[in-house]
């Protein structure tokens, strides 16, 4: 009997007309239980959610676009103070990253607001940024390991001259 119930749900699922192709009609034929047909739907919904977020979130380097406002500055575990800050990485710092692996690092320090020439990154995997910018007349490239990246937040960390440096920057 289960074989032969199969066997015309199936068989009206091939010939389905035109009117009768939605998805009430296909989740109304094999169930006939209400728990399973509300467990149908969950699990429908739930892999639908789950897509959305996976297409989402599964291009890192799309969450990197957009400007970073330079928050904090960690040097070798401590925080800078102001006046050792604006010789190492100004306060008021922002990182603009393009489409066309283009950088643009602007910074306002003595009263002014001074930007990067041609500045340029690459992004390596879910982990790295390689950053080549020159600012106030030096060249710097950096290598950052991205510690943490969401919509609003990204977490860099690298060496430069025997120092560690932490960033975090925010949208």
């Amino acid at each position: 009997m289960c074989c032969k119930k199969n066997w015309n749900i199936f068989r009206r699922l091939i010939n389905l007309k035109p009117q009768e192709e939605n998805l009430n009609f296909i989740l109304k034929l094999p169930y006939k239980n209400k728990v399973i047909r509300k467990m149908v739907l969950f699990l429908l919904s739930a892999f639908c959610f789950l897509l959305s977020t996976f297409c989402i979130s599964c291009d890192k380097e799309e969450m990197l676009y957009g400007t970073w406002n330079l928050q904090t500055v960690l040097m070798n575990d401590e925080s800078l103070n102001d006046s050792l800050q604006f010789n190492v990485i100004p306060r008021y710092t922002y990182y603009k990253f393009f489409f066309a692996n283009s950088l643009t690092v602007s910074t306002y320090a003595l009263g002014k607001t001074t930007s990067s020439s041609d500045g340029k990154y690459i992004y390596k995997g879910n982990s790295y940024v390689k950053m080549n910018f020159t600012i106030f007349e030096k060249s710097y490239e950096i290598t950052a390991k991205i510690k943490k990246i969401t919509q609003k937040e990204l977490h860099l960390e690298y060496d430069d001259h025997g120092n560690h440096y932490f960033l975090k920057l925010y949208k």
